[in-house]
């Protein structure tokens, strides 16, 4: 009986072990999982911020094609002259050269027939525009931004590369070249810490662009030196005998950003991890079961945090997560804008929101924003899509851009999870409208350029707002050049431009045409005597101008203006060719003169 017995406990005791050791397994299973995805996460969150780094790099040349294609387009269907498309291009390579650094080499363009160099290169008798890569990426495109392949600048020993874009005319092109060493110098850094093994960026024939070994930056990379797997990160390859884990991540243009980590160093934090939590728990085996519960709960907050992490697809200033099923709002990342938005429970939020939004938003924005955070509607809204955007001007005047992210629906498929997060585009949008600003305005005198002004009174006029439009020009500003030289008629072009601003209004559209050729138009001014008042004003400022190396010689000016709507079916054609016809009669007299015309004749 005593054997039976101790039999029995050794049986029960051995199982009671086997039971233990399976349990303690299990969990040492569950917690290496664990460590393994939030290692992952975090790779896959660095790997993602080296991409989003790239893409600002090249965003900045990308954006100045598209402005310089703009405007090349506006020239184009204005039947603009090679000069001055010339004149554009040399001007916007000096904007660049100040915003863009020494990144970028200048603007060209295939215009129109005709090779034109922004930064004054004479291309040699035998360069045919039509067949460099530049030209070839921009047709292939239809419209949209290329970026041709790149090549090793064999005088800079610099990975160089042409962003260009195909014009209205599906013949003419736009293209600036940039140098690649900055992105070449993210990826040496971004090994200099240690842990990764490699960092390479490829574009989508595989060719190398940087490479934290300089010696491969340049070349193609092959399946047999480097499995590449399109759709799946990350994932595990061997490389020099070394088990290794790859992330990569899609940037614009079909390039990809590429990290590599040995194993041994990506898991050696977790192993340590493992051994101490093993044991940790061999030798309290009182609180296993405490301990796999806990396990259990962080999983499960960690899987969650992972699905959170994917879905965010930035680094915003704000993160609110909310559970709709539970009516529970958490702020995992605080500021002051989401304290204002979410000051109690989603069910007071829900109450009055309409009144927060008037209280943190700019009034242009209000209606737009109430409609966004409208709950009763986001079901519909989101239906299909991951994601959905709203941008506004907050009370202090600055763009936020606040975004709807699904994290999971139900098993009905309703929503469940979501992230509200605010980002500050700002930055952004004061970029956008500064070299929007610059490509507008004639660098020399600050009033607007011939295409900016012509633009906004096209607008004007067919938005159906009256006006009188000038043409003034400046007696005898050949002689002026010829006398006193180049940069005194410089001064005398500017001066004029200053007696123009001061002389019209801040709503009246004042520009320069070329030369020593200026225009305006004063909206609501629609009888000749308000306008000879404003003549008056501006020939006084004009006879103000003091400019020592003239002596005493005086400027002056002769005056054409028309007022619009002459007729039924005015245009601005006709409207032009009336003031230019009372500026040729203004010609006729000395000193400053002024002739309205009312037809052309």
């Amino acid at each position: 009986m005593f054997f039976t017995k101790k039999n029995r406990f050794i049986t029960i005791s051995a199982s009671a072990l086997i039971l233990v050791v399976l349990f303690v397994v299990s969990i040492f299973g569950w917690l290496y999982k664990v460590a393994q995805q939030n290692i992952i996460g975090k790779w896959q969150t660095d790997t993602f911020q080296f991409a989003q780094r790239v893409n600002h790099y090249l965003r900045m040349s990308e954006d100045a094609v598209a402005f310089s294609a703009e405007t090349l387009n506006d020239m184009l269907s204005n039947g603009k002259s090679h000069e001055e498309a010339l004149a554009y291009l040399k001007s916007e390579t000096e904007i660049y050269a100040s915003v863009i650094s020494d990144n970028e080499t200048g603007v060209y363009s295939y215009f129109r027939g005709k090779y034109l160099d922004g930064s004054g290169w004479d291309a040699p008798s035998d360069y045919e525009p039509k067949s460099r890569p530049w030209y070839t990426a921009a047709i292939g495109s239809h419209g949209k931004i290329a970026l041709a392949e790149p090549y090793m600048n064999m005088q800079t020993h610099k990975m160089m590369m042409s962003v260009s874009r195909l014009l209205a005319d599906d013949e003419s092109v736009v293209s600036m070249d940039i140098f690649l060493d900055g992105i070449q110098e993210m990826a040496e850094d971004a090994v200099q810490m240690g842990e990764v093994n490699a960092v390479i960026v490829l574009n989508e024939n595989n060719f190398v662009i940087a490479h934290s070994d300089k010696n491969l930056v340049g070349t193609f990379l092959s399946d047999t030196d480097f499995p590449l797997k399109a759709d799946e990160t990350p994932y595990k390859v061997v490389l020099d005998g070394k088990e290794c884990t790859v992330f990569s991540q899609n940037i614009s243009g079909g390039w990809k950003t590429v990290f590599v980590l040995a194993n041994r160093t990506l898991y050696s934090a977790m192993t340590k991890v493992y051994v101490i939590s093993s044991v940790a728990i061999l030798v309290a085996m009182v609180a296993v079961f405490f301990v796999f519960g806990l396990i259990v709960r962080k999983y499960e907050e960690s899987e969650m945090l992972s699905q959170e992490l994917q879905a965010i697809a930035d680094i915003y200033e704000a993160v609110v997560k909310i559970n709709l099923k539970k009516s529970v709002l958490n702020q995992i990342q605080r500021s002051p804008l989401s304290n204002s938005f979410f000051p109690g429970t989603l069910a007071e939020f829900k109450t009055n929101y309409k009144s927060i939004v008037e209280k943190i938003s700019a009034e242009q924005s209000h209606e737009i924003l109430k409609n966004f955070l409208d709950f009763s509607t986001l079901e519909e809204r989101l239906s299909g899509v991951k994601s959905i955007s709203q941008e506004f001007m907050d009370s202090n005047n600055r763009w936020v851009r606040l975004r709807f992210i699904v994290v999971n629906r139900n098993e009905e498929n309703a929503l469940e999870n979501l992230i509200l997060a605010f980002e500050s585009i700002d930055e952004d949008k004061k970029r956008q409208e500064k070299l929007r600003r610059r490509a507008e305005t004639d660098m020399m005198t600050g009033v607007r350029n011939r295409g900016s002004g012509e633009a906004l009174i096209k607008k004007a006029m067919a938005e159906g707002r009256s006006g009188m439009f000038c043409l003034l020009d400046a007696d005898k500003f050949k002689s002026i050049n010829d006398t006193f030289g180049h940069s005194v008629g410089d001064k005398v072009i500017c001066a004029i431009a200053e007696a123009m601003k001061k002389t019209f209004r801040g709503s009246d559209i004042v520009f320069r045409l070329g030369g020593d050729e200026f225009a305006a138009y004063s909206e609501g001014v629609a009888s000749e005597e308000i306008g000879l008042k404003i003549m008056e004003r501006l020939f006084n400022n004009i006879n103000g101008i003091d400019i020592p190396e003239l002596k005493d010689r005086k400027i002056s000016l002769s005056v054409g203006a028309s007022f619009y709507p002459a007729t039924h079916e005015d245009s601005f054609e006709a409207m032009y060719k009336r003031a230019d016809s009372g500026t040729y009669e203004s010609k006729k007299h000395e000193g400053n003169a002024f002739t309205f015309r009312a037809d052309e004749s």
